[in-house]
């Protein structure tokens, strides 16, 4: 699969650890941000919530609070 072997690339550029922790659950918030807002946010949303947990994470936040809480915030701006 695509992303695992970007997430291998990713890991062995950094010399640390790159992985995926929900793939469904981002895969998911990205549809949500598509469909509920204009489409072309998508990406750029999921690639700052990625970064949000990134830092949260390095706070020593689980990567799962801190994707659940990035997923919340941004449904927080979805038109409904």
């Amino acid at each position: 699969m695509f992303t695992n072997r970007y997430a291998e690339k990713l890991s062995e550029a950094a010399g640390q650890a790159v992985s995926i922790p929900n793939e469904d659950a981002i895969l998911d918030f990205t549809r949500r941000v598509a469909h509920g807002s204009e489409r072309k946010h998508a990406p750029l949303a999921t690639f700052l919530a990625g970064w949000f947990v990134a830092a949260r994470v390095a706070d020593g936040v689980s990567p799962a609070d801190a994707w659940a809480e990035a997923a919340r915030l941004g449904d927080d701006l979805l038109e409904t």
